[in-house]
């Protein structure tokens, strides 16, 4: 009876741990995220100031792969992956949340639609990456095409769109903005 007992405690144990993981891996993350964005909301942080630390994270990220040795492929996938969830987050805030607000407040012939073809154009490229780190070819060439049409991207936001926005927009709304962002960003595990 006594060794029935302890391999149905050690069960209850190892289920117990199972749990408290998926618990703190997939549901801490976003309440963490969700107490963060409303203590920022509070703060009045700049929303753009989020992004803009979004964009030096992704150029880094770019600049490691590009000097990721070939041979390894341990490093180059986890580089890779980073910079693929990174993406993802951003992409994520800048669409839902930025964008819309961009084709309401900028009114023109293409309220910011050539931003979300940016952002197919990337997601193009991250999988040819993800299908040369597969094959074990280099993939020096296109980690430079996506490097290349981010900064692109990257300028125009932070030179054109984001002051622009931050000139008609009320004062009173961006800290509102940036927890909505914060918010978005937490979605993507």
């Amino acid at each position: 009876m006594t060794s029935h007992n302890g391999r149905g405690r050690t069960a209850a144990v190892l289920l117990g741990g199972i749990a408290g993981g998926i618990i703190c891996g997939r549901l801490l993350p976003p309440l963490v995220n969700a107490l963060m964005s409303a203590s920022r909301t509070r703060a009045g942080s700049d929303p753009f100031a989020l992004l803009m630390d979004d964009h030096r994270r992704i150029l880094s990220l770019l600049d490691e792969m590009a000097t990721a040795p070939s041979g390894s492929r341990l490093q180059r996938g986890r580089l890779f992956l980073a910079l693929k969830r990174k993406l993802a987050k951003h992409a994520m805030a800048e669409e839902d949340v930025v964008y819309p607000i961009v084709r309401r407040e900028m009114g023109s012939d293409d309220p910011g639609m050539h931003l979300y073809q940016e952002h197919a154009e990337m997601k193009t490229l991250l999988y040819e990456i993800e299908s040369q780190l597969m094959a074990g070819q280099d993939w020096g060439g296109t980690v430079g095409q996506l490097r290349d049409l981010i900064r692109s991207h990257i300028d125009e936001e932070e030179n054109t769109i984001f002051p622009a926005l931050r000139r008609q927009m009320a004062s009173s709304v961006l800290p509102k903005l940036s927890g909505q962002i914060s918010r978005e960003e937490a979605l993507v595990m």
